[in-house]
């Protein structure tokens, strides 16, 4: 074989390597503080997956659904995010 076909098979090779490692899932493990806005009923964003997990988001951005599809929203934070101890809703730092 000729040296001009050796690398051009070469580089198919390594494309084709390429595009399975773009294909395999993304970790979705890594989640990022807060909780994503709560959809309200009969409420429905654009159909269109922008995002497939937390770490495919900017910043402090976290992938949420929007009724229909996915996309990247800042996080609404509850009382407890922020160090104090809750359990079911109940702030358990307060005195009664």
């Amino acid at each position: 074989m000729k040296t001009s076909t050796v690398l051009v098979l070469v580089a198919f090779v390594v494309m084709g390597m390429d595009m399975a490692y773009a294909w395999l899932p993304v970790h979705t493990t890594q989640q990022k503080r807060g909780a994503c806005p709560e959809v309200r009923r009969g409420q429905f964003g654009i159909c269109v997956e922008a995002c497939s997990g937390d770490q495919s988001c900017p910043r402090e951005k976290k992938c949420c659904s929007n009724g229909c599809g996915h996309v990247c929203t800042a996080p609404v934070f509850k009382k407890g995010d922020f160090g104090r101890h809750v359990k079911h809703g109940k702030d358990l730092d307060k005195h009664v």
